[in-house]
């Protein structure tokens, strides 16, 4: 899969197109809660997913290690 350099710009994109989580690298639409869909995730899921609202607040070198 090609690695894809993940930036505020990207985030926002992302956002406006429905996507709420990114997990190993793929993008996820979620019905309904969005807390819920997340709460079937234990802390020792891998791959870990990210809530897309979350990330868009990270600093840019905790984003360039996703």
């Amino acid at each position: 899969m090609e690695h894809i350099q993940i930036n505020r710009k990207k985030i926002e994109q992302w956002i406006a197109e429905g996507y709420a989580v990114i997990q190993d690298g793929k993008l996820i639409r979620v019905e309904g809660d969005v807390h819920d869909f997340l709460a079937q995730f234990t802390d020792e899921t891998e791959p870990k997913p990210y809530l897309l609202s979350e990330l868009i607040t990270w600093p840019d070198e905790e984003l360039k290690k996703l």
